[in-house]
């Protein structure tokens, strides 16, 4: 993961049009992502919650499998197109997002690609290792001190073409 290219190529602009779609359809209070990355701890990633339109602030961030998806890195040149790409994901997934407060959209760059999945906020480190384990995770994340806990696992599958 390289710190700093996410907020570089991911500021304002992509935010405030990401989800749009998916709030319209959901019909919700509006929500302002424009500053979602600069917040501390968004310089590894982000994780924000659809439904709410809040970042998790505590527990361990645990990916759901099967539904990962990866775009180039430098869709992150082209906000609109960035955020087009993070739209058609919600609504691709809206499944899994809508109405679960706990499931939260989760962001980084590794790897030359822009990865976002679905994962779950879980609070309890045991629970949240034992999902992750179960479904294949690599790893969880803790919140609060934004350390990777290594669970074993080869990291699930990615999401099918749509």
């Amino acid at each position: 993961m390289r710190k700093g290219r996410l907020l570089a190529g991911m500021g304002s602009g992509l935010f405030a049009q990401a989800g749009k779609r998916f709030r319209r359809a959901r019909k919700p209070v509006p929500v302002a992502l424009g500053d979602l990355l600069r917040q501390p701890g968004a310089r590894q990633g982000f994780s924000w919650s659809p439904t709410t339109g809040t970042r998790p602030t505590d527990g361990y961030m645990v990916a759901t499998t099967g539904r990962t998806a990866q775009f180039p890195e430098h869709i992150l040149d082209d906000p609109d197109a960035a955020a087009e790409a993070i739209d058609d994901y919600l609504m691709r997934n809206r499944d899994v997002f809508e109405n679960d407060p706990n499931m939260h959209l989760g962001g980084w760059v590794e790897d030359g690609k822009l990865w976002v999945e679905p994962s779950h906020n879980i609070a309890s480190r045991e629970e949240a290792v034992e999902l992750a384990r179960n479904t294949d995770q690599i790893a969880i994340y803790d919140v609060r001190t934004g350390d990777y806990i290594q669970t074993g696992g080869a990291g699930g599958f990615l999401e099918a073409d749509p």
